[in-house]
């Protein structure tokens, strides 16, 4: 006599089962790798921007116009303070390049590394070799009118 209740699977069949299950999973673990990847971008521009804003605060806004005017050797269209040009925060390096140059007129900012004026523009270029875009900020520094030190 036969008992019916015995049936189970061939293995045949459980080897077209574990196919199929692996192809499945391998092309839905490409999308979610990739998504937790682009998850870090908002974290790496956020301090990237920091990074700038550290610059341009603590070396340049804070000290003015005449700060940059009389390093004029090294400041006006060159890169400066290569101390400052590679930083690491939280196990990823970030390049920063700071460059500065006079301007005619606050409105049109572009540099003019010639002719010294009243006003001197200050960008931060921070980069990351996990994001495809720099960070760039940049401040305007005028002359200090009050200060006859300033000229």
């Amino acid at each position: 006599m036969k008992v019916q209740s015995e049936r189970g699977f061939t293995l045949l069949e459980l080897i077209l089962v574990i196919v199929v299950t692996g192809t499945v999973s391998s092309a839905l673990l490409l999308p979610f790798i990739s998504g937790i990847k682009q998850g870090t971008r908002p974290e790496i521009y956020a301090t990237a921007t920091y990074l700038a804003q550290e610059v341009l605060e603590e070396y340049y806004r804070s000290e003015g116009y005449t700060y940059v005017k009389t390093n004029s050797s090294t400041l006006i269209g060159n890169p400066i303070n290569p101390a400052l040009s590679v930083v690491t925060k939280k196990g990823r390096t970030y390049s920063r390049e700071v460059r500065a140059g006079y301007i005619d007129d606050p409105s049109d900012i572009s540099l003019d590394t010639s002719t010294a004026t009243e006003y001197i523009k200050v960008t931060v270029t921070v980069s990351n070799t996990d994001v495809p875009n720099d960070v760039v900020l940049w401040t305007i520094l005028a002359k200090d009118f009050y200060n006859p030190d300033a000229n």
